[in-house]
């Protein structure tokens, strides 16, 4: 027994979980319950907070153990609770690769950048409302100059910042590649170069995607050393054509990065169809408990009447004849008989079509192929972002004119060393059991999702 179950119920799990279950769970929760992901809960950054804490407490062994012995007071680390959205940025790699690819800030920025829109068009349908009150228009336009300022100066933050980043990761690889560079480059060094990378690479593997990302960056360290070797030699030919497919590949990968996002949205517009059409039902539910418990009070009390009109009867003296009772009784032919019908039609006639219900079963497989898409989209930005940051920098250490062209062939022959290793990497069945956590829901979001058909029923009978 532990003293204690609030972190295993948060992560919805068993006291007795696995740390690869601990892991799993949380990386799920937090996609699910991620504040961007949920702009309409006022509750969700604080649902977030609690989940983070959670899991760093029971991902810790020490920390897992105080906790089940005395609870949450004896298990707060000593350094305090990280921030849980930068917690949560270890899904990309994670600070592994943070001289290889700095920090990750395209989605923060984007993030960012539509909250301040969203400011804008907030603002805009204030002024409609006010009407009156803002006639002339100055207070309007001074939010809106300001909000643009806003905006500039933020994006201009973000490309100082964003520049600044790129200095030192270029600075910190040409530090690397100068472990061979600065060498006679013989044989045995290479190989023991080609060794520490290796070395390097089975560490940055066990990272969150960090195998793709690994194979991200050998491509386009092989690509741009290719292009900067085949452009010493004659004419430069080789180096225009492999130029070229590299343009090709950076248009196919921001049509790849644009159709993930679309696809999450298009699939969380689906997910929410299906949550409306369950609202539907439930609604026509509870109208028609509603109406079976009015029904049943007004059948109470008509027999309440009738009994008591009975007893008052009763008192009266006997008519001579009976047949009072048999007018009394008799039905009225001269109104209508209540409607019985339970469709819903529209003005023309024609029936409203109603929507399909789902079962848990159901939605809870939407949210988790939805939980792929949003996953595999943001996996796009972020793919998307680390090879414009890779692209960038190895531009930079390959034209740089004030090195000797030597030098610079010399780090173009140590960066193609750098891209073969780290495009040859890879795991063990054992290992990818750990590592691949993420990687499976965007696996699944790949595949097309099988829509269970379900029976239809007799139309035929229905109208009959």
């Amino acid at each position: 027994m532990v003293a204690d179950t609030e972190y295993y119920d948060l992560l919805e799990l068993d006291s007795s979980a696995t740390s690869l279950e601990i892991k799993r769970a949380y990386r799920k929760l937090a996609i699910r319950l991620h504040p961007d992901k949920n702009p309409d809960d006022p509750d969700s950054e604080e649902k977030f907070k609690r989940v983070g804490e959670a899991y760093q407490v029971l991902s810790d062994d020490q920390l897992r153990s105080k906790y089940d012995k005395y609870g949450k007071q004896e298990s707060v680390p000593s350094n305090g609770f990280e921030d849980p959205a930068e917690f949560f940025n270890m899904i990309f790699g994670g600070e592994a690769f943070g001289d290889w690819i700095g920090e990750l800030s395209l989605l923060q920025e984007l993030t960012k950048s539509a909250e301040l829109q969203s400011m804008d068009d907030d603002g805009e349908g204030k002024e409609g409302k006010e009407g009156e009150a803002r006639l002339l228009g100055e207070t309007s336009i001074d939010e809106k100059e300001k909000r643009k300022h806003d905006l500039e100066k933020f994006e201009a933050e973000c490309a100082q910042k964003k520049e600044e980043s790129r200095q030192q990761l270029q600075e910190k690889l040409v530090n690397r590649l100068s472990l061979l560079t600065e060498t006679d480059m013989a044989d045995d060094v290479v190989e023991s170069f080609r060794e520490k990378m290796r070395y390097e690479a089975d560490m940055l593997k066990m990272e969150s995607f960090g195998l793709e990302i690994l194979h991200t960056l050998g491509e386009i360290y092989r690509t741009k050393s290719r292009i900067f070797l085949k452009n010493q030699t004659f004419f430069g030919w080789g180096g225009f054509f492999h130029s070229l497919g590299e343009k090709g590949g950076v248009v196919k990968d921001t049509f790849s990065a644009v159709t993930s996002a679309l696809d999450a949205q298009r699939t969380m517009a689906e997910y929410t169809k299906m949550q409306e059409d369950n609202e539907y039902h439930a609604k026509k539910e509870a109208e028609a408990e509603g109406k079976t418990t009015e029904d049943a009070t007004t059948e109470g009390e008509t027999a309440s009447e009738t009994t008591n009109d009975a007893a008052a009867d009763s008192t009266k003296p006997e008519p001579e004849t009976t047949t009072s009772h048999t007018t009394a009784y008799e039905p009225d032919l001269s109104s209508p008989p209540p409607s019985t019908s339970t469709s819903t039609s529209t003005k023309k006639g024609k029936p409203e079509p109603v929507p399909e219900k789902h079962t848990q079963e159901e939605l809870q497989e939407m949210e988790q192929y939805l939980m792929g898409k949003v996953l595999a989209a943001a996996w796009g930005g972020t793919k998307f972002e680390i090879q414009g940051t890779a692209r960038g920098i190895c531009d930079n250490i390959l034209d740089d004119k004030s090195v000797p062209l030597e030098s610079r062939i010399a780090r173009a022959k140590a960066l193609r060393i750098i891209g073969d290793v780290f495009l040859s990497t890879s795991r063990t069945e054992a290992e990818a059991e750990e590592a691949r956590v993420f990687e499976e829901l965007v696996a699944k979001a790949g595949k097309k999702r099988e829509k269970k058909k379900k029976a239809k029923p007799d139309t035929e009978e229905t109208a009959a």
